[in-house]
């Protein structure tokens, strides 16, 4: 290839060719491979939900159209419609329990995705450090390392029959090496871990006593299962003023589509957010802004039932991996994912992911691109049809039972 067509330095950082040395070959190497492996004749792509069994609510499609239709602006400011900041406020300050200001606390993008990749580009610089549980969030990793930054990792820890939680001695440890930020997914992405609000207490304690800023990705924030309480990051004491949370209706609301997103954060950094959205995206899309206007504001039946029936399949999915020889797992407090690990299966992530593509249909997420404690785990989305989940569940087993065994 002509040296006018190399990848930039920027792009070889989101190969992570540092996991060479673990996995055989870069991240983008595997997953490339994973892309090409042919699919079975039963297809079903178990990294997402199945948003035409779990649709948005009725109101969505009619506020976009009338948006659409010369009811919303279609050049809105940089962070969004001034409008639907301030109604986005009210209703997402009553969800986290702070008092926020429209105009100076909140920017609106293209997606939860958008959020966290604006909040870094505005606070990481090369050479910095950000901490970062492991396994957490398939960008994360990429995203800083893209950015230049080094990632001081401090594993997730969940042993058999207790609550999840972050190795504290690892994130004070990580403090001490002056971070830019510490970033986290809560609940955790891949695992569905829900942190006790105890536990949250002990983590914010840490960040408020050093210097870091805190990103925290609250995206599965509303789906938290078994009446469990959930916590605030930015509610603790000492974090408001030096936490970034990013909110969004794509999963618990089924709006992926609609490509919309927000960041609740410091005025300071929503305006440095606002410098790169005026040189990235430009904007949230604009009619789709003013879905956001009636978004976590009268949904409390709608977001009940989706909760419940996402319980169901996450307890049907336990149950049948239960059965699996030589899988375990734990079980999500939130989100649409499960974990399972093969500690008893005679091989690696990569060959688990494409046998069960190939044999079975079923296109999973393997662990490795997750965070190095991720390895010799799949993540699955449960949030399918219940038919065609019971069908991919059974394929599923026949295809690990295949394996051999440690």
């Amino acid at each position: 290839m002509s040296d006018s067509y190399q990848p930039t330095t920027r792009l070889r950082r989101l190969e992570v060719p540092e996991r060479a040395a673990i996995e055989g070959a870069s991240l983008r190497e595997l997953e490339r491979e994973l892309e090409r492996t042919p699919a079975g004749p039963e297809f079903l792509d178990i990294t997402y939900a199945d948003t035409h069994r779990f649709p948005p609510d009725s109101w969505v499609l009619d506020e976009f159209v009338k948006a659409a239709s010369g009811a919303g602006m279609t050049y809105t400011p940089y962070r969004g419609d001034a409008g639907v900041r301030r109604a986005v406020a009210e209703h997402a300050g009553s969800f986290l329990g702070e008092k926020l200001d429209g105009d100076r606390e909140i920017i609106l993008t293209p997606g939860t995705q958008a959020a966290l990749y604006t909040a870094l580009s505005a606070i990481v610089e090369p050479g910095d450090t950000v901490v970062l549980p492991d396994p957490d969030y398939i960008t994360s990793e990429r995203s800083v390392r893209y950015l230049g930054a080094d990632i001081h990792p401090v594993p997730l820890l969940w042993p058999a029959g207790e609550s999840p939680r972050l190795d504290l001695e690892a994130l004070a440890a990580g403090l001490r090496k002056n971070p830019k930020l510490v970033m986290l997914s809560h609940p955790n992405n891949p695992t569905g871990a829900v942190f006790d609000p105890a536990h949250v207490a002990e983590i914010a304690a840490l960040i408020a006593d050093s210097s870091a800023l805190l990103l925290v990705d609250q995206l599965y924030s509303r789906l938290v299962y078994d009446n469990k309480p959930f916590a605030h990051m930015m509610s603790e004491p000492g974090m408001r003023a030096r936490t970034i949370t990013t909110l969004g209706p794509s999963k618990t609301e089924s709006l992926s589509g609609y490509r919309i997103g927000l960041a609740v954060a410091p005025p300071e950094i929503i305006d440095r957010m606002e410098d790169v959205m005026s040189v990235a995206a430009l904007r949230c899309p604009a009619y789709a802004q003013h879905i956001l206007a009636r978004w976590l504001d009268d949904d409390a039946d709608y977001v009940a039932k989706r909760i419940g029936e996402y319980q169901s399949l996450r307890d049907v999915s336990l149950a049948a991996l239960g059965e699996m020889p030589g899988v375990d797992v734990r079980p999500a407090g939130g989100s649409a994912y499960l974990f399972p690990a093969f500690p008893g299966i005679d091989a690696t992530d990569q060959e688990v992911a494409i046998a069960l593509k190939r044999d079975a249909g079923l296109v999973v997420n393997p662990g490795y691109q997750f965070g190095p404690r991720g390895r010799k785990h799949f993540r699955i989305c449960f949030a399918q049809e219940e038919k065609a989940w019971d069908a991919a569940l059974n394929r599923m087993a026949e295809v690990l039972d295949k394996f051999p065994r440690v």
